[in-house]
């Protein structure tokens, strides 16, 4: 399996995008542009339907791409994750098809600049419909696999060598294939073969995979942090033994820097916590990221759907996740559901039928949340009594109920200040004293 990519068009540089918030750009490390204390990113941020990729010129891309970004900016979010089986299309199996140059993740990469954190997916089959494109999860060529993943990797790693032309900032940061736990036990939508899932994905081929692809990256950029695992069903009995038995194959845990896991539990993050604690018991010396994150509409009002931002933030924080990446951007306009498929109502952002975008209150949450974290760090955050956790700053990010707000605060869904001694109503930060 061969690792090569390119277009019949050119993609077209984008214009330089500006800064992101400057309560972020305070947080960055300057050495690696890492945010400090818990963050906050958005999975698929930067993305196009695979309908429409072919109907776009590489300028059309770079500028679609480009006011993604912009909104990601204007959000607050500090990472932004790519995925295979949507954008950028860079699984291995999709690469061999392609002569030339890698058009989508070139842009892919420009659109980010260099404020924004990249968490790129590799994997050898498109994201969680692998079953259709293979009967064999382990590709049949390793070696050719792990040259395709050394190329990818090789040319974002900003070394100097065989980079991407104009590459601003490296991406260090790959995750190796997503939800195998899924992969493994159902399915993949509209399926176009019959076979047992369960023979399909199992943990040793899964291990199989990881170990290699760890090894290819790490031989094109030692600086590179691996993710590993990406569990749809962390809390359940089925992901966790799935995990489990990942985690005690030969040469697993060496093999990746974090471990991710997902949510889309009809709940204030309990659920999410107890898979967190779960794992954590597993692997205690691993930072845990949450890389998918939301409810859609079918479960919650939109404002319920923006409490429940704060909500999972504020669990994902108590039980030690160093990170919340949310699912996704923006909803496809009313009509058109099937650019989303399943989540087509989770996401931050509606669009209108013009194509503009604006904040449901679940992007307005999110929105005022990361202003906050600029500068209170959620990071060792303690139960507060019913609905809430408090900070190691003592403020209190409050997802349940209402309390009166001592010191004063801020409504997460307006971004108005709450006054000192009113009642505060979730989801709010109350200040610390």
């Amino acid at each position: 399996m061969a690792c090569v990519g390119g277009s019949s068009r050119p993609v077209v540089e984008a214009p330089p995008l500006p800064p992101g918030p400057p309560a972020i750009a305070e947080r960055m490390r300057a050495a690696s542009g890492e945010p400090l204390g818990f963050a906050l990113g958005i999975n698929e941020g930067l993305s196009v339907p695979a309908r429409h990729r072919g109907d776009l010129s590489g300028a059309e891309l770079a500028t679609a791409l480009g006011d993604d970004a912009r909104l990601v900016r204007g959000l607050g979010a500090a990472y932004v994750r790519g995925h295979t089986g949507n954008f950028p299309p860079v699984s291995c199996s999709e690469l061999a098809r392609r002569p030339g140059v890698f058009p989508e993740m070139d842009a892919w990469v420009r659109a980010l600049g260099s404020d924004l954190v990249g968490v790129a997916m590799v994997s050898p089959w498109p994201g969680n419909r692998t079953g259709n494109y293979t009967e064999s999860y382990v590709p049949d060529d390793l070696p050719a696999y792990q040259r395709c993943v050394s190329e990818l990797v090789e040319r974002y790693d900003g070394d100097g060598l065989e980079d991407m032309p104009g590459l601003s900032a490296p991406i260090r940061y790959w995750e190796v294939d997503n939800e195998p736990d899924l992969k493994n036990s159902n399915l993949p939508a509209r399926s176009r073969r019959a076979y047992d899932p369960k023979t399909f994905c199992k943990p040793d081929e899964y291990a199989t995979v990881l170990v290699a692809t760890s090894a290819a990256i790490r031989a094109a950029d030692p600086e590179a942090r691996i993710l590993a695992l990406g569990l749809y069903r962390p809390h359940a009995e089925l992901g966790l033994a799935y995990g489990r038995a990942v985690l005690d194959q030969p040469g697993v845990l060496e093999s990746f820097d974090i471990l991710s896991l997902h949510t889309y539990a009809d709940d204030d993050g309990e659920t999410l916590a107890r898979g967190i604690a779960k794992f954590r018991a597993l692997v205690s010396e691993k930072p845990i990221w949450v890389t998918e994150a939301s409810v859609s509409m079918s479960k919650s009002t939109e404002a319920e759907q923006g409490r429940r931002v704060a909500a999972y933030v504020a669990s994902a924080a108590r039980a030690g996740a160093e990170r919340l990446f949310w699912h996704t951007l923006a909803d496809p306009p009313a009509g058109r559901g099937g650019d989303a498929g399943l989540f087509s109502t989770n996401s931050l952002m509606r669009t209108a039928g013009s194509g503009a975008r604006e904040d449901k209150p679940a992007g307005a949450v999110y929105r005022n949340l990361s202003a906050r974290l600029a500068v209170d760090d959620l990071t060792g955050a303690v139960p507060e009594g019913e609905g809430a956790v408090r900070a190691r700053s003592g403020a209190v990010l409050l997802y349940r109920g209402a309390r009166t707000a001592e010191h004063g605060g801020t409504d997460l869904v307006t971004g108005l200040p709450v006054e000192p001694g009113a009642v505060a109503a979730a989801p709010a930060w109350l200040n610390s004293p």
